[in-house]
């Protein structure tokens, strides 16, 4: 304890020894001067001081003052400093005396127990302070929060007033495990205020000192909560894992497999013993030291990208050699278990062998297809082409990729659309016919048909393209059998005509005779009547006029046409004229369906002449048809039969609206037509063309339920006998 001493009359001050050494200066020293004391404390602890020892001095009032100093060396510290004044023999004050302790370890202590205490107090753990017998000394706010009790109704409370689970004796061992070991920590459940039990992690420290234990505990049942929920989540995710059908294993961060799922065994056949680390899995799925170096250099740039990127992994394609030496194709991938693990992953392997074995199968098809198949981007640039279109077009494969699509079609299907998207849509899947561009120039006529697909966002097209030139080459050669089969409806029509138009051409010359005779009677008059002449000459013409129309009809109809018979299979006569009339059918939505008799013998006739009857047959059943409500179905039925007199038998059905009993009794007879623009001799010409081959034409109708013409030609060979 450092003393001095002040003399009010000469400001002259007197240290201790000790009072040198709170204030850090030499005692050999003299004391510095009173002016110079206020360095010795803060500014604050020198301006409290200076008041009071003004205060004493006038009073006499003693004071005590907990001062911040400030030691000649720089360092702080604190003191306790007592005052009071020195009096004369009169009373009168002189001067003061006082004391100085040096509290600066008490300070320091005060001021960590300060930060301990708002450390507990704002702590989000609980806190206890608990003595030998369990009764609660103290508790911070966060422990009152934890058990529902305010802090008020705790402290007083025995230890066993909270548990939940354990008894006295268990209460008891945990403290006499705290003093024997100065430490304990488990786990035990609390009972709340409102009655729920909670989970608490406990930490007791026991004070020998104060024969206290200091008790920290903390709420774990959220965590765990989670706990079981996470254990119960990995049972759950080992068992979907295992019950996977697609092959899966997990390595650690070392690189040893620590588990690998049933499909994994199944599919590849190595178990984890075969393969107890990556390096010995890929020693076996990988042979070959090239393929297995390429392999491990991709997939660990993978696996780094996705780190980097903290993306998932991208898939990877490579060939493993299976356990009983067959090879899979696989796409890798992975999954990071957790960020945290580096280098753990879930690694699955879907087997895409079959698909590749479908896609081996695929390409050999687009290889060796005899159509042109083109494909091509939204830019319409060509990305790959088979074979095919080198005879088609006479470029090879490899010299289109990366050309434009316009090298070999005059415009995309963009272009083709003239920008009508809905115009677009309908034409993918439907035949176009379009002419291509040949590597000479030459245009070569094309059956085309696009397709639309997307792959990894990106859009493509495929052209599939048939070269047309021969069917076309056909066609013609059909359009012109066509003229062949229509002017023997014209000769036939010659025919049926003769004593029509005879009757046709004499009505006109006979008026023109007998108007010519009357003009002459006139022009013999003396006055002739020249308006009443110029009206006959007038009509003369007209009936002239239409003379000249009957005769240029005939002169259409006159065309010479010898008969050509040669033995012919009826069916194949059928199927040749179905073949000349399948685009009206097509056009009019009609539904055919044969039903043909297989090994019929063969009959001799004019092989045009029959196909002519047969088309003449189908147009009308055509004709029938289109009349028919949209909703109901049009059906066109073609048989042919052996009959129980050995005649060929050949029916056309359909199921029109039918004839009334008006329409049976004339629709054979020439002229007569149901049809605004027919001539009413199809159905005539034809029954003369059947009877000519010594064969009947018939037919069998109810109205509002159809028409079935048929008719029956006989069997001959070429010498004439039956």
């Amino acid at each position: 304890m450092g003393n001095w001493q002040l003399d009010a009359a000469t400001d002259h001050v007197v240290w201790s020894e000790e009072l040198y050494r709170i204030l850090g200066f030499n005692p050999a020293l003299p004391v510095p001067d009173y002016t110079e004391h206020h360095q010795f404390f803060t500014p604050e602890s020198w301006e409290r001081l200076s008041a009071a020892m003004f205060h004493t001095q006038e009073t006499g009032v003693p004071y005590e003052l907990e001062l911040e100093m400030v030691r000649a060396a720089g360092t702080h510290g604190w003191m306790l400093a007592r005052g009071e004044a020195m009096r004369d023999g009169s009373g009168a004050i002189v001067g003061l005396h006082g004391v100085a302790l040096d509290i600066s370890e008490r300070k320091q202590a005060e001021r960590v127990l300060n930060q301990l205490k708002t450390m507990i107090d704002i702590s989000l753990d609980g806190f206890w302070i608990v003595d030998l017998e369990g009764n609660v000394l103290q508790v911070n706010e966060a422990y009152a929060k934890i058990s529902g009790y305010s802090v008020d109704e705790l402290e007083g409370m025995h230890a066993s007033q909270l548990e939940a689970i354990e008894e006295s004796e268990q209460i008891k061992a945990h403290m006499a495990k705290a003093v024997a070991m100065g430490y304990e920590q488990f786990e035990t459940r609390l009972l709340h205020k409102n009655g729920h039990t909670i989970i608490i992690e406990v930490s007791a420290t026991f004070l020998p000192e104060f024969q206290q234990f200091c008790v920290f505990c903390r709420d774990i049942t959220k965590r765990k909560l989670m706990e079981d929920e996470l254990k119960a989540s990995e049972v759950k995710f080992r068992s979907i894992i295992e019950a996977c059908p697609v092959p899966m294993a997990l390595n650690d961060e070392h690189l040893n497999i620590t588990f690998l799922n049933p499909a994994f065994v199944q599919t590849f056949g190595y178990s984890v013993n075969d393969i107890p680390t990556l390096a010995d899995w890929r020693q076996k799925a990988y042979p070959d030291p090239d393929y297995r170096h390429w392999v491990e250099t991709a997939w660990q740039a993978i696996l780094e990208k996705a780190d980097q990127e903290q993306t998932e992994c991208l898939p990877m394609e490579a060939d493993i050699h299976c356990n009983n030496n067959s090879i899979k194709t696989v796409l890798l991938t992975a999954a990071t278990i957790h960020h945290s693990f580096t280098g753990e992953h879930l690694v699955i392997l879907y087997d895409i062998t079959p698909r590749k074995q479908i896609e081996a199968k695929f390409n050999a098809i687009f290889a060796a297809s005899v159509e042109g198949i083109i494909t091509y981007d939204m830019s319409d640039v060509i990305v790959s082409a088979n074979a095919a279109v080198e005879a088609i077009f006479g470029y090879k494969p490899e010299d289109l990729v990366g050309c434009n699509i316009n090298k070999l079609m005059p415009a995309s299907p963009k272009e083709m659309s003239d920008g009508d998207s809905s115009h677009a849509a309908e034409s993918i899947g439907q035949i176009q016919e379009i002419e291509g561009i040949h590597k000479d120039g030459s245009t070569v006529p094309l059956d085309l048909s696009i397709a639309e697909f997307s792959v990894d966002n990106e859009h493509y097209f495929t052209h599939i393209v048939r070269d047309v030139s021969l069917r076309k080459h056909r066609e013609q050669q059909d359009k012109e059998h066509l003229d062949e089969l229509a002017h023997v409806t014209r000769l036939g029509l010659m025919g049926e005509m003769a004593s029509g138009i005879a009757h046709e051409v004499n009505q006109p010359l006979a008026a023109i005779s007998s108007y010519t005779q009357v003009s002459l009677n006139l022009i013999n008059t003396e006055h002739p009547d020249l308006v009443k002449l110029a009206e006959i000459l007038y009509k003369t013409q007209q009936q002239a006029l239409r003379a000249g129309r009957i005769i240029h009809r005939m002169r259409e109809f006159v065309k010479s046409h010898a008969k050509q018979r040669s033995t012919a299979n009826i069916n194949n006569l059928i199927h040749e004229a179905v073949g000349l009339c399948i685009d009206e059918l097509k056009q009019n939505d009609i539904r055919l369906t044969f039903e043909l008799a297989n090994n019929l013998p063969t009959i001799y006739v004019d092989h045009v002449q029959i196909e002519q009857v047969i088309i003449n047959l189908i147009r009308n059943s055509v004709d029938a048809l289109i009349n028919l409500p949209e909703k109901r179905q049009r059906q066109l039925t073609i048989h042919s039969r052996l009959t129980l007199n050995n005649d060929i038998q050949v029916r056309v059905k359909d199921n029109g609206q039918g004839l009334d009993e008006e329409q049976q009794q004339k629709i054979l007879t020439p002229f007569y037509t149901t049809k605004t623009d027919g001539m009413g001799m199809g159905l005539s010409i034809s029954r003369s063309l059947i009877e000519a081959h010594e064969g009947t034409l018939h037919f069998n109708s109810h109205s509002g339920k159809g028409t079935t013409m048929y008719f029956t030609l006989p069997i001959r060979r070429k010498s004439g006998t039956r």
